[in-house]
């Protein structure tokens, strides 16, 4: 009887064995999943919590995106636009920020109507939105710029930000006068 007895304890030993190794397994491919999911307003609305990387309340957009090595073209455009010093002031503003990398995959033919004054003010303008935005502005579809057009959002299935075509970048960078959104291209406006 004693060995009946063991035999069942050593296979419900294994079955429970059998079953935490499956549920391990289930949560280390779920992990990364659920990582990547942010509550659709999340991306301009960033968390409050101390402990959140991307905080700099005692500085200005300006002299964060300055501080911020992949955005060194954007605040060389900013200055050269005469722009850089708006961005110091009190605000709130939200600016769409491409990296270095998306000025560079401006086609050359682009590149050079942007490069003139005119045009490089207005597409710059066309970043940056007064004030912060807020969940009816992000369910309206379109978020008006500074430069007077809107930026068309979309939220995709798997929480995604499209801005235009390009991908708004989680999380963003809260700062004393406003939210900076990390994006992947530069954004260009339709009449440009």
């Amino acid at each position: 009887m004693n060995i009946q007895k063991s035999n069942f304890s050593m296979r419900i030993w294994w079955k429970l064995a059998g079953l935490a190794g499956v549920a391990g397994v289930f949560a280390l491919v779920a992990a990364p999943v659920a990582a990547r999911f942010y509550p659709r307003y999340a991306l301009f609305q960033p968390s409050a919590y101390s402990s959140y990387p991307y905080r700099s309340f005692k500085s200005s957009i300006a002299d964060t995106l300055s501080k911020e090595a992949k955005f060194a073209n954007l605040v060389d455009e900013l200055k050269e636009a005469g722009l850089l010093d708006t961005l110091k002031q009190s605000g709130p503003f939200t600016i769409f920020a491409p990296t270095d990398d998306a000025f560079n995959a401006l086609p050359e033919d682009i590149f050079r109507r942007y490069s003139q004054p005119e045009n490089r003010k207005k597409v710059l303008q066309y970043h940056v939105v007064s004030g912060h935005v807020t969940p009816d502005r992000v369910d309206s579809g379109a978020i008006a710029t500074v430069e007077g057009n809107a930026v068309k959002i979309a939220i995709a299935p798997d929480g995604t930000v499209k801005l235009n075509d390009a991908n708004g970048k989680h999380p963003s960078i809260v700062t004393q006068n406003g939210v900076i959104i990390e994006v992947d291209r530069v954004l260009l406006p339709p009449d440009f």
